[in-house]
């Protein structure tokens, strides 16, 4: 599973996902966005555009899946949570959780860490602008480098935040989105201010 805002979805959010299939041999990516994030600030964008655009983005890739699991479960999008939703769903398959490092940085700080570690092996994805982790990096944040699985490959330079400046400013974001995002980023004149 790779959850996040996805405000908006975009190119970082499918080689985040590629890198980690190949990285540790996953059958499938489920995205989830996340109703409430613990640690951002509210979404711009109304979680039916947001979930829209991830399904526009993943379409034709039989590797992706969404799920509305976060959307449809009141208060904060926990991980423990729909981890624990997805072993009641999947309960012969083992879960991984697709996390930039930006996001393992912040792991020890999590809504019970100890039981996310139990459920599900971490997939630590490198992230263009920060160093790459290594295993006492990992050890650090409160992962268990047994059951993390540390992904180097290179991923491209793209952020929501320097995506909704982009539309805000009238610059171009062709090739930092899917092109079904882009067109539905601007047919609904979503960040345009």
């Amino acid at each position: 599973m790779l959850g996040g805002t996805f405000d908006p979805f975009h190119n970082g959010h499918l080689a985040a996902a590629t890198a980690a299939i190949g990285c540790a041999s996953l059958d499938r990516v489920i995205f989830i966005p996340a109703a409430q994030p613990p640690h951002r600030p509210p979404a711009i964008a109304s979680a039916q555009q947001r979930l829209d655009m991830v399904r526009l983005g993943t379409t034709g890739d039989a590797r992706f899946a969404v799920s509305e699991a976060e959307l449809k479960r009141e208060g904060p999008s926990y991980t423990v949570d729909t981890l624990q939703e997805m072993q009641r769903i999947h309960p012969h398959e083992e879960i991984f959780v697709i996390l930039g490092w930006d996001a393992a940085r912040l792991f020890s700080t999590w809504h019970k860490p100890d039981e996310v570690r139990e459920l599900a092996t971490i997939v630590v994805v490198a992230r263009p602008r920060s160093e790459s982790p290594g295993e006492e990096d990992l050890e650090g944040v409160g992962l268990d480098k047994v059951r993390t699985v540390l992904c180097l490959r290179a991923t491209p330079d793209i952020s929501a935040s320097e995506i909704r400046s982009a539309v805000v400013g009238g610059k171009p974001i062709t090739g930092k989105v899917p092109p079904a995002v882009e067109r539905y980023i601007a047919s609904h004149r979503l960040y345009a201010g």
